[in-house]
């Protein structure tokens, strides 16, 4: 019910042998896995898995009923506590899972769990409705500002994939931060999930302006921004505001019900990025969290 391409082998086996000592395990009755806990070990503590956005527990939707939930949490409590002295969890945000995680949420809680949340965000989309319509008019007037330029928006293809990691890790410096993945990494999955992890851009005359990086979650049906590279020497452009604009359109053309922005906050979301939310919000995007939960197992 809240299981993701980011949680098979398939994906977290990109990160090289050794950069984790993983602790995954998962709960079984009478013979049949009824949820998954990808996670690590870190001094003592277990961990939802480091080489992941979201790790578990992952819940198997043939037992995902309320008088099955309180029982496959307690095994996963009493297991995490017989062999850990922490635990933390990060399950699937709900805009991600088939079903509403509120079950799950309520047995955690009610298990001794403390619940910790971070702001993100989304914008609802409809196959007949042009995301445009749901952008705030300053977003709308730079959009048609870009069109004006004949901007193209398309698959960024290997021979430029240097190219936008580059400009990838200058914006990220800007904020003090570099990218999670190496570009050698980013290279493997675009690879291994052709079909669940995008990387698009914009160019004017062949030149290229703006990129980013997307996760689709085919089964939710959303399409989720991780990485923004833009060419910041064009700004002018509007070719940033394009890309957004089009990917939106990408994933309504799909099927899409939600185009997912990220997280807005930092320090475990103690604090917000109140100009980053803004943003967000001009292109129609719409309040929800993401949770973790933590315990005290000694």
């Amino acid at each position: 019910m809240n299981g993701t391409f980011l949680q098979t082998r398939k994906f977290l086996n990109y990160h090289p042998e050794g950069r984790f000592v993983d602790a995954s395990f998962f709960v079984e009755k009478s013979g049949i896995v009824v949820a998954v806990v990808p996670g690590c070990s870190v001094d003592g503590s277990f961990i939802s898995h480091l080489g992941s956005t979201f790790g578990g527990p992952v819940i198997s939707k043939d037992f995902y009923s309320g008088s099955k939930i309180l029982e496959i949490v307690k095994d996963i409590d009493d297991y995490i506590a017989r062999n850990f002295k922490n635990v933390k969890l990060k399950p699937t945000s709900p805009i991600f899972a088939t079903v509403p995680t509120d079950l799950l949420d309520y047995a955690l809680e009610h298990s001794g769990f403390t619940r910790h949340t971070e702001l993100s965000c989304y914008t609802p989309i409809a196959k007949d409705v042009d995301p445009l319509e749901n952008c705030k008019r300053e977003c709308r007037h730079n959009f048609r500002q870009s069109e004006k330029l004949n901007l193209t928006y398309g698959e960024i293809p290997d021979s430029e994939m240097e190219k936008f990691y580059d400009l990838l890790v200058m914006s990220k410096a800007r904020y003090n931060t570099k990218p999670v993945h190496t570009l050698a990494e980013l290279q493997d999955l675009k690879q291994r999930f052709p079909e669940e992890i995008l990387f698009r851009g914009v160019w004017q005359d062949g030149v290229y302006l703006s990129g980013m990086m997307i996760f689709y979650f085919r089964q939710a049906k959303v399409f989720h921004f991780q990485y923004l590279a833009p060419d910041d020497s064009k700004r002018e452009t509007n070719a940033t505001t394009s890309l957004f604009v089009n990917a939106m359109r990408e994933a309504a053309q799909a099927g899409c019900e939600k185009f997912s922005w990220g997280i807005s906050t930092e320090d475990a979301g103690a604090y917000l990025n109140e100009n980053l939310y803004r943003f967000k919000e001009s292109f129609g995007a719409l309040p929800c969290v993401n949770a973790r939960y933590e315990k005290s197992c000694s």
